[in-house]
């Protein structure tokens, strides 16, 4: 049997409504030549049934029906990886979905590089588009997801492939996610600390995510989850699909450049404010310590004085009086008040 060109892994848990259309959406791709592995999760009983109608479909789909793993059950993506008949891995969320040229546009880009996603982008409730923006060819920004002290990923599941053998090269396999990190973060920084690591991203928005954490979508019930995610499959499996996307991409991209630029704007202004605001402090706390130094010079001299007229031939009285008015004159050096009588 001929290996396929692409492998499609999809982790699962409980999902039942919106997984078949995630996986409608992976065999319809351009790329026909290609297996879907469904990877799941400790099921629940209507995801198995779900699962197992989808393999008895299509022949392409297997079904691992496995025991609820640690955390995300992240380790069973490495035993699929290793089961792949492929050495392209793609990866798809259970809610969802490929634009049909996805697997196309990255294999491209496989064939010289190790790793790479589609222009990571994001679905609103209200249909809008948002982005993850990166270009995985940057090592800047690579180096920022590889920062420790900023929590930050612009790579998600949904939309990104790799290698089977650059993954099998790094001897690091997907495990249990630390506590406080995130999965895909987790495991692609693995790829991109190698020395001669080699990304790539698209041009296009191929892969559409529907995140729960965002807008509310983690209060939604599963039948609104199902009649988002229909309406899109629609849009994706409709003729000219890749059109409809880039428009709406567009109108995305321009929205968010207006708003980079009026923040970027404010941030302006707030850092002259603030730089003023510095110069200010900078000026009194010069001004304070002048005028202490003055201070401490003029007192300098008083004592000297006193000193000096103790030691003197002059009668006391005019010693005295000479002191005095020394004295006077090194305090009106820095504005103290003269004392009369």
């Amino acid at each position: 049997m001929t290996a396929p060109r692409a492998s499609i892994l999809v982790p699962t848990h409980n999902k039942a409504t919106t997984l078949p259309l995630a996986v409608d959406s992976a065999l319809r791709q351009t790329v026909a030549d290609l297996e879907v592995i469904v990877i799941g999760d400790g099921v629940t009983d209507d995801v198995r049934v779900v699962g197992k109608e989808l393999a008895a479909r299509d022949s392409r789909v297997r079904f691992l029906d496995l025991a609820k793993g640690p955390h995300h059950g992240e380790c069973y993506r490495h035993d699929a990886i290793v089961d792949a008949r492929s050495n392209a891995i793609f990866y798809l969320c259970d809610d969802d979905l490929l634009l049909p040229e996805h697997v196309e546009d990255l294999l491209t880009l496989l064939a010289e590089h190790q790793f790479a996603q589609s222009f990571n982008a994001f679905v609103r409730p209200d249909g809008s588009i948002g982005f993850y923006a990166c270009d995985l060819s940057r090592p800047e920004s690579v180096r920022l997801m590889l920062r420790d002290d900023l929590r930050y990923n612009a790579v998600s599941i949904t939309g990104t492939a790799h290698r089977r053998d650059a993954y099998l090269a790094l001897n690091d396999p997907w495990d249990t996610t630390p506590e406080g990190a995130w999965p895909d973060h987790h495991q692609w920084r693995k790829f991109f600390r190698q020395p001669g690591f080699t990304g790539a991203t698209s041009d296009r928005v191929t892969a559409l995510q529907f995140p729960t954490s965002a807008d509310g979508r983690d209060r939604w019930s599963p039948e609104q989850r199902l009649a988002e995610l229909s309406r899109w499959h629609d849009v994706v499996t409709s003729a000219g699909a890749q059109d409809v996307v880039d428009a709406r991409v567009l109108t995305g991209l321009r929205a968010d450049l207006v708003m980079l630029r009026e923040a970027h704007a404010v941030v302006r202004w707030r850092l002259a404010r603030d730089e003023a605001k510095l110069k200010r402090i900078r000026a009194q706390r010069r001004a304070r310590r002048d005028a202490q130094a003055a201070r401490l010079e003029a007192n300098r001299k008083a004592r000297s004085l006193r000193r000096l007229f103790r030691r003197g031939d002059s009668p006391p009285a005019r010693r005295s009086a000479v002191a005095r008015s020394q004295v006077g004159a090194a305090r009106s050096e820095v504005g103290e008040p003269q004392q009369s009588g």
